[in-house]
């Protein structure tokens, strides 16, 4: 068993926006096939910039706040309760679009 408390972890960057931070609650190895368990905060005007994944899904939980997701040039609005998964190789990119924070849940999980 593996008890953590958001409080009590220090932010960081996420890999593809500095700007923006997350807390990882499981990390690399926690599980098996996953790659991190994280809890991310944008603020207003916030996003991460078109990227893809070649052997990754991504999975991602929004809490609160509303924004943009963008797969493959398609955007889709998202909010609170929204849940959505990212394949391999998706170009795709989120945007804080609203006017309060927006924070999410995400974790990776290997292809292979």
């Amino acid at each position: 068993m593996k008890l953590v408390q958001l409080a009590e972890i220090d932010a960081g960057p996420v890999n593809h926006t500095s700007g923006i931070m997350r807390k990882i609650l499981l990390g690399e190895g926690d599980l098996p096939a996953s790659v991190r368990l994280s809890h991310a905060l944008f603020k207003p005007g916030e996003s991460v910039e078109m990227h893809k994944h070649d052997r990754l899904f991504e999975v991602f939980y929004v809490l609160s706040g509303q924004g943009q997701l963008i797969v493959e040039e398609r955007p889709v609005d998202i909010g609170a309760g929204s849940c959505f998964m990212v394949e391999p190789g998706e170009m795709h990119a989120l945007i804080n679009d609203g006017d309060v924070d927006m924070a999410l849940i995400y974790f990776g999980l290997h292809a292979d």
